[in-house]
């Protein structure tokens, strides 16, 4: 059972891809080190998957028309979401600004404070010597 599983992983991610020819001739691929070393019996159940694969591309593969329809949708929602980085961009430098004028404030308030309580202190000493 584990080994069904291990050779199936395998099978599904070292399977050469191939592209849809448009004038419907077959295309050889070459085994991979992986794939030559499944039994027979998968091997033989992988070609037809192969097949198939290349069959269901060419028929999903999508108009010009519908590439082109969502390229366009894709560069408008590009541009909405490059305009919604630039108002973030712009939030957030603002916001680095007031808490520089914060951290300003606080330092202005810091001084005007040690320099009311420093007069005050020396007033103190002042008047106490004069008592003397």
């Amino acid at each position: 059972m584990a080994s069904v599983v291990l050779s199936t992983t395998v099978l599904t991610h070292a399977a050469p891809t191939t592209n849809a020819v448009e004038s419907g001739a077959s295309t050889s691929t070459t085994p991979t080190p992986a794939t030559t070393a499944t039994t027979g019996q998968e091997a033989a159940a992988s070609a037809p998957q192969a097949s198939n694969d290349t069959l269901l591309a060419a028929q999903l593969q999508p108009s010009n028309k519908a590439l082109s329809d969502a390229n366009q949708e894709l560069l408008s929602r590009n541009a909405q979401l490059q305009r919604q980085v630039n108002d973030l961009q712009t939030q957030a430098n603002v916001l680095v600004y007031e808490s520089r004028g914060q951290l300003f404030l606080y330092g202005a308030f810091t001084v005007l404070i040690s320099l009311l309580v420093g007069i005050f202190v020396s007033w103190l000493v002042f008047v106490r010597r004069e008592r003397w």
